[in-house]
C-alpha cells in the first residue's frame, strides 16, 4: 500500500481577516483622518403598514461597487479602499468607483494585504509613514476615532 506523502497548503486569509487588518493600520497611521468599514448588499425587513397589514421593506446598503473601506486623509481627501483576497479581481463596478475616486483626487486602493495599502498611502503622500512591522508589534490596536459627526 503506496501512502502519499504528508503536505501542508498555506491557508489564505479571508477577506474580513484582510479588511480588519486594514482597518487596525489606518487607525496607527496619523495621515487618515478616519476610515470606517462599509457594507454593500440588501435584506427585507418585515413589519406593518398603518392599516395594520403585513408589509415588507427592502433596504439597501451603500451601492453596487461601493469601496469596502472609506475613509478621509488627514489632508481632507476622500480614501477608498476595496479589500480582496490574494488572486481576487475586482468586479466592473468596483473598478469604476475606484477611478471615479480617482480622478476627483482621492486616493483609490485595491488592497490584498496592509502591506498595499501602506505602498498607496506613501506614494499619495510622497512620505513613508508608520512601518507594519512597528504597528504589529503593538499589543494592543486602538480603537478607531471618527470625527464629530461620524459615528463608529
Amino acid at each position: 500500500m503506496s501512502r502519499r506523502p504528508f503536505r501542508l497548503t498555506p491557508i489564505e486569509p479571508l477577506e474580513h481577516d484582510i479588511q480588519g487588518a486594514i482597518l487596525r493600520y489606518l487607525a496607527v497611521d496619523r495621515r487618515v483622518a478616519w476610515a470606517k468599514r462599509f457594507n454593500t448588499g440588501a435584506h427585507v425587513v418585515e413589519g406593518r403598514d398603518k392599516q395594520g397589514k403585513p408589509k415588507r421593506r427592502f433596504i439597501r446598503y451603500a451601492f453596487p461597487g461601493c469601496a469596502d473601506v472609506l475613509g478621509q486623509l488627514a489632508s481632507g481627501h476622500f480614501l477608498a479602499i476595496e479589500v480582496k483576497r490574494p488572486g481576487e479581481q475586482s468586479s466592473e463596478e468596483q473598478a469604476a468607483f475606484l477611478s471615479r475616486v480617482q480622478e476627483a483626487g482621492g486616493l483609490a486602493i485595491l488592497a490584498r494585504s496592509i502591506d498595499d495599502v501602506k505602498r498607496g498611502l506613501d506614494a499619495f503622500f510622497g512620505e513613508p509613514g508608520p512601518s507594519v512591522q512597528a504597528m504589529r508589534e503593538t499589543a494592543i490596536s486602538p480603537p478607531l476615532r471618527y470625527p464629530r459627526g461620524v459615528r463608529g
